[in-house]
């Protein structure tokens, strides 16, 4: 054993028995207290925002709820329109369809702005540090004709049969909802992009846009100022993020992709698993997983079903979040949890997003009415864990994560949509509360595996 590690071992021992003797807490985990800020009316009209629920199980409802500089921003697609909302619950602007030549009148002094643009279909939004509104807006455009087969065309992928593609603009609003610019993958005013994963701001105002293909293996990282112009562009594909140690022939998914708000990273969380055996009957596994994947050589392993073997369809080793340098193009550090579950089926922490200091907030479901929260340094190191608790009396939706730590989320029942909010900075900045010592010892022993990758 190196004398660095026998040196850090130590300090571990030293510090657990520290934490031990000076009051190690029990294993509940404290509740998290969130703050039930306003309700709003489902409905069509001006200050109501549009659910549907049908006997068939579809449910269309806010597709996006954004917090930002102390106002909500809701993405409404029944109405087509956007609600910028106080925390005290009053409407102060709605952006809706209509025809942009229409009522476009600014007042500053009024309390409510009412503007109207010829959307085509509002998809991803994100709000600046001066409270400028980035609308996605998407339309299927017409590909031209072919006359001859091009076997070198690189676009084929994005084609669909028709001869039609779902492609995007960025549409730029002021606070009051007037609009600006139109922005493409060149700037201003420039061609569209294609297939819009996820839009943000980053701590300096610039625009965000990560774009990806059908297959989720190569992915374009946008950098825009507060005027358009384009600033930093970036194409990269999976097999070259994914080319890094302890990761070998191991199968893996990509769960999301994230732009960093402080830098130009991409942070990956991907699932690492091990396929054993076929499994195409199996149903908890499918429920654990969502999806049933098939083996290339199931054909060789009927042998083994036959003879009453266990199989199930996927063996997971561990999630990761990678932290991928555009600049550099290399993993600069990662962080993985979760190690090789075995024949168990519990339930698996899930990553949900990141703050402005790139803290990762996972999620964990207990059962229907409760779920664990911890939140993680980006080195791998446990700041707090919280449990929540779902009030059975709605569906709960739109839970986010802020640039500032705060995390939001809407409750819909027959009538009411219930806005909440709760703040997690003060425990981002706390120092370390008390824990028992078994998770004294996880904890450190992960954030020692971590530093040390």
């Amino acid at each position: 054993m190196k004398i660095k590690q026998r040196v850090t071992l130590v300090v571990i021992i030293v510090l657990g028995l520290f934490t031990c003797f000076y009051g190690c807490s029990k294993d509940k985990v404290q509740e998290l207290e969130k703050e039930k800020l306003f309700t709003i009316p489902i409905g069509s009209e001006e200050e109501e925002i549009g659910v549907v629920k049908e006997n068939n199980g579809r449910f269309l409802g806010p597709s996006s709820a954004l917090f930002k500089n102390g106002f909500f921003y809701i993405v409404d697609p029944v109405n087509s329109k956007i609600l910028k909302i106080t925390t005290l619950g009053d409407v102060i602007l709605v952006l809706s369809q209509g025809n942009e030549e229409e009522n476009q009148e600014e007042n500053i002094l009024r309390t409510k702005q009412r503007k109207y643009f010829n959307f085509n279909n509002i998809g991803k939004i994100a709000v600046d540090n001066e409270n400028n509104i980035y609308v996605e807006d998407k339309f299927i455009q017409k590909l031209p004709e072919k006359n001859e087969i091009d076997l070198f065309n690189t676009e084929s992928p994005f084609e669909q049969e028709n001869g039609e593609m779902y492609v995007s603009y960025i549409l730029k609003f002021d606070r009051l909802g007037k609009f600006l610019c139109r922005i493409g993958k060149d700037g201003r005013n420039t061609d569209p992009f294609y297939y819009v994963y996820k839009t943000e701001v980053d701590k300096d105002g610039n625009l965000i846009v990560l774009t990806a293909d059908d297959d989720w293996q190569n992915w374009s990282y946008y950098k825009f100022d507060f005027e358009g112009n384009l600033l930093f562009n970036s194409t990269t594909s999976t097999d070259k993020v994914f080319d890094i140690k302890d990761m070998g022939d191991t199968s893996f998914f990509v769960m999301d992709a994230t732009p960093a708000c402080n830098d130009n990273h991409l942070i990956y969380w991907i699932s690492l698993y091990n396929t054993g055996y076929d499994t195409k009957n199996v149903k908890k596994e499918e429920d654990l997983w969502g999806e049933e994947i098939e083996i290339q050589d199931a054909e060789k392993l009927k042998d083994i079903e036959e003879k009453g073997k266990k199989y199930y369809s996927r063996d997971l080793l561990h999630y990761k979040l990678l932290y991928y340098n555009l600049e550099s193009n290399e993993v600069t550090r990662s962080y993985k949890w979760e190690n090789h579950l075995g024949d168990t089926f519990e339930p698996t922490e899930e990553f949900f997003g990141i703050d402005g200091e790139m803290n990762s907030f996972l999620w964990k479901y207990l059962n229907n009415t409760k779920a664990i929260i911890s939140i993680i340094r980006p080195n791998g190191a446990l700041i707090t864990r919280r449990s929540f608790v779902f009030e059975d009396n709605g569906l709960w939706t739109n839970i986010q994560v802020a640039i500032d730590g705060s995390v939001s989320a809407l409750k819909i029942d027959n009538e009411l949509l219930h806005f909440y909010r709760w703040r997690s900075d003060k425990l981002i900045t706390n120092k370390r509360e008390k824990v028992t010592l078994k998770e004294f010892f996880k904890d450190k022993i992960q954030e020692f595996k971590n530093a040390n990758r």
